[in-house]
């Protein structure tokens, strides 16, 4: 007989991302062979013995009997009696942590329904990406809040050069339950920064932007993986105009950092109308290097080289603030030699398996369900065991081929790299093509059944 146990919320149904896990202790009751146990509850310390054969939980006597424990506090077996009872266990999940970062630059507020690149803001604020992404952007939050530690940041940035400054960012720190506290800042925000509100046109710094959130999550303590959402519509660039072809490879190079230090960036790149499009190269590139995966140079043209990034981006004489020379600052930090061929990002003639998404914008439904299949890949591969006093329950490793491990009801093969796996004693751990399988939407209900026998006793 199985108990289900369900320590916390689940991701809502409507998203079909609801997590159910059922952790199941198993033991048979060592009975003394003197008697029978009967009775009521005459327990000199607590335990129950009952009219049938159910254990105590302390040492207890009836009236034909005692049922004792001399296990230091797990019931042991004994095959001579076919008395079976069973624990219900619970696990700590490894909650993670997304940023959900959203490009602010003037792009972001053009109509819709119009295929020109205006000056100025669309006067239809339900026409614009901005409104219909913060629409959707809020919806998931709301749905997966009480499972995901969820941040927000926008980000754009205006030329130092004419009394702007770059970057600009406005944030909400990572916690959970944080829709409120988000939609609050993201409705603040003032509608409309255009390319003519007091001369300044709006950027979009990505590199420095991500960087500094980036900065963020390795600073934040909790425990769990952590993840920004990357949301843009146009081109990157470094505040300032000039070779287009410098400020995505500053923005791969940022991104492959941060998947080093252990940040996973998940790109998302909304569809619009305006000349002005993120090509799909350079998306790519992006969504590769955010997964830690090869990922090839986002180069531009007719006949393109590896070399062009540094022939058309390097130059010192150029300002901090032009492209050539935001890309020139990000490349001598690097630390690498100042010659033809060098880049700031790390590049492969083979292009790894992870794709940007890329969602119709104007299209809610679509809108809302990309955004919850990228943030599904979130789900906690990593189980940690605790008993239901909340103590770490320890695991033999001699014996793990007692345990068994279910994803719908299908078993998982005690297997490192495709199947689950014990790290240390005391941490489960989905691998591969099981975690895989696990992080599909359609996937809810986990089951881990771990013997009695199995567990260590302190």
């Amino acid at each position: 007989m199985s108990h289900r146990f369900d320590p916390r919320p689940g991701f809502p149904s409507v998203l079909a991302l609801t997590s159910v896990v059922s952790l199941a202790l198993f033991a048979c009751a060592k009975v003394d062979t003197a008697g029978t146990s009967s009775g009521g509850n005459n327990g000199s310390s607590g335990g129950n013995s009952g009219t049938g054969s159910m254990p105590g939980t302390g040492n207890s006597t009836g009236s034909g009997g005692t049922v004792s424990r001399n296990d230091g506090g797990l019931i042991t077996a004994d095959t001579s009696v076919g008395v079976c009872q069973e624990g219900n266990y619970k696990y700590v999940p490894q909650i993670p942590t997304v940023y959900v970062m959203v490009d602010r630059s003037g792009s972001m507020f053009d109509c819709l329904s119009t295929t020109s690149n205006v000056e100025a803001s669309c006067t239809n604020m339900a026409d614009t990406p901005w409104t219909k992404l913060k629409e959707g952007v809020l919806t998931v939050v709301k749905a997966l809040q009480s499972e995901v530690r969820f941040g927000f940041a926008s980000f754009t940035g205006t030329n130092p050069r004419l009394g702007g400054m770059c970057p600009m960012i406005d944030k909400e720190a990572p916690k959970l339950d944080n829709h409120d506290a988000i939609k609050t800042r993201y409705d603040g925000l003032a509608f409309g920064p255009n390319s003519t509100e007091g001369g300044k046109k709006f950027e979009t710094p990505a590199s420095q932007s991500l960087g500094l959130i980036g900065a963020d999550l390795l600073a934040d303590p909790a425990p769990g993986a952590k993840y920004i959402l990357y949301v843009t519509d146009g081109e990157p660039d470094y505040c300032g105009d000039g070779q287009s072809l410098c400020p995505p490879d500053g923005v791969v190079g940022t991104l492959q950092k941060l998947k080093t230090a252990g940040i996973t960036t998940i790109v998302l790149g909304i569809k619009s109308a305006i000349a002005q499009d993120l090509p799909m190269g350079v998306l790519e590139a992006f969504a590769n290097a955010g997964a830690g995966e090869p990922t090839m140079a986002p180069l531009r043209g007719t006949n393109p080289k590896i070399e062009d990034i540094y022939d058309q981006c390097y130059n010192t004489g150029a300002t901090a603030d032009d492209a050539a020379g935001g890309w020139t600052r990000e490349f001598v930090a690097t630390g690498k030699p100042a010659m033809r061929g060098q880049t700031i990002g790390t590049y492969e003639a083979t292009a790894g398996p992870t794709k940007p998404y890329r969602p119709d914008v104007a299209n809610q439904t679509m809108l809302i369900n990309q955004l919850s299949q990228a943030l599904s890949g979130v789900k906690s591969c990593t189980f940690n065991l605790n008993d239901l006093d909340g103590k770490m329950l320890r695991v033999d490793p001699a014996q793990l081929d007692k345990v068994s491990v279910s994803v719908q009801g299908t078993a998982v093969p005690l297997d490192m790299t495709n199947g689950w796996k014990l790290n240390g004693t005391s941490e489960l751990e989905l691998a591969g093509s099981a975690c895989t399988n696990w992080r599909m939407p359609t996937n809810n209900d986990i089951k881990i059944q771990i013997p009695c026998a199995v567990i260590i006793v302190e």
